[in-house]
């Protein structure tokens, strides 16, 4: 039996973010909708969308949802959750790389959240991301997106092991963290239940923390205008300070951005 990367994660990952507020989340990105857009958007990108959930709480709430992720497994959980939440269907699910993927037209507005901009190792490749974005958002269309914060990288993964489990699946994480690389390695281990015994999986993921600093010099550099800086998704998170991103109760960093062009490229979807 072979499993591919992230597969095993997708039968957990809902599970061991079932603590996230995703409706919270989802009223404030209609929060900078409302604040940012120059118009309602209609044609949503989620970017890195993993399981699905956000995306398909902002189809509930009539946006024209598309759905991008690397991991088939991920999307195959997105289309279960699809099933249940929206029956009646309607998001595109697109299996693609975050820094290569392809849209079949414009969008208005880019949503990317859960630290998926942090799996971003290198420069260029997070440089590829926002090209792609600044490409297929209208003129003056909005980027929102999170990264996790320097203090949470600290605080969270700096050896730090802790022990998920739950209904047929058990899950070791070990972490560490170079404050000269600015990486985080995460270490896993699965033990699965399947077909009436325990299969044990692992796997190892990265991030990168970017100070704010030069997350503004990348957005400057892909030909977005920095709208708004926000301390995660709390609707009481108060407004952020540059030295947010050291604090041990700041977990998340949500950055509102426009793209600025000059004509129309791509078509509507």
């Amino acid at each position: 039996m072979r499993y591919d990367k992230y597969e095993i994660t997708s039968m957990v990952y809902d599970a061991v973010n079932s603590h996230v507020d995703r409706r919270a989340w989802a009223d404030a990105i209609e929060g900078d909708f409302r604040k940012y857009c120059k118009s309602p958007p209609q044609l949503v990108l989620d970017l890195g969308c993993g399981t699905g959930t956000l995306t398909l709480l902002l189809a509930e709430r009539g946006y024209d949802m598309t759905g991008v992720d690397s991991s088939p497994e991920m999307l195959s959980l997105a289309r279960e959750n699809e099933a249940r939440m929206c029956p009646d269907g309607g998001v595109l699910w697109l299996l693609q790389d975050m820094s290569d993927f392809e849209l079949y037209g414009t969008v208005d507005a880019v949503i990317s959240t859960c630290d998926a901009m942090n799996y971003l190792i290198t420069d260029a490749d997070i440089k590829r991301c926002l090209s792609l974005v600044h490409n297929y958002l209208i003129p003056d269309g909005i980027f929102i997106f999170d990264v996790a914060s320097r203090g949470k990288f600290r605080r969270n993964y700096g050896g730090r092991d802790l022990i998920f489990e739950g209904d047929g699946y058990f899950c070791g994480w070990r972490s560490a963290f170079s404050e000269r690389t600015g990486i985080a390695r995460f270490d896993l281990t699965y033990f699965i239940e399947h077909e009436g015994g325990w299969v044990r999986f692992d796997e190892t993921q990265r991030q990168r923390c970017r100070s704010v600093r030069s997350i503004k010099r990348l957005l400057s550099e892909t030909g977005f205008d920095l709208l708004g800086i926000s301390r995660g998704y709390d609707a009481d998170g108060g407004n952020f300070d540059i030295h947010d991103e050291d604090s041990p109760d700041v977990d998340r960093i949500r950055f509102a951005a426009r793209v600025h062009k000059t004509e129309t490229s791509g078509n509507r979807g």
